[in-house]
């Protein structure tokens, strides 16, 4: 399944992000309905994360993309249920900056 998350500057200034990491770096995560983390997709990875200051120009935009391949992050197919998925940009906030979550529905499971 193909993740896209976008940040965008509507605003007729620029800001300033303080984004981690030495390129602006988005987690997708996935939930179960109760809540609990199914799947990350930087999930296991180690990485430095220098605080850097990225300056977003007024209209422009950040695009990040992923795949879910409707497996956990032991590996195993997920079962049929509803998931919520969240992307989140990796900030100086913890936390980050997440977008609001997708409600994705999963009646079968995958073959893959």
């Amino acid at each position: 399944m193909p993740l896209v998350f976008t940040v965008a500057n509507p605003g007729k200034s620029p800001v300033t992000l303080y984004l981690m990491g030495r390129d602006p770096t988005a987690d997708f995560q996935v939930t179960d309905d109760r809540g609990r983390k199914v799947w990350s997709r930087l999930s296991g990875q180690v990485g430095i994360a220098p605080l850097r200051l990225f300056p977003l120009e007024a209209g422009q935009r950040l695009s990040f993309r992923g795949v879910w391949n409707q497996r956990s992050d032991t590996g195993k197919p997920v079962p049929p249920g509803t998931y919520l998925i969240r992307a989140v940009l990796l900030t100086d906030e913890p936390g980050g900056l997440a977008s609001p979550p997708a409600r994705l529905r999963i009646e079968r499971p995958s073959g893959r």
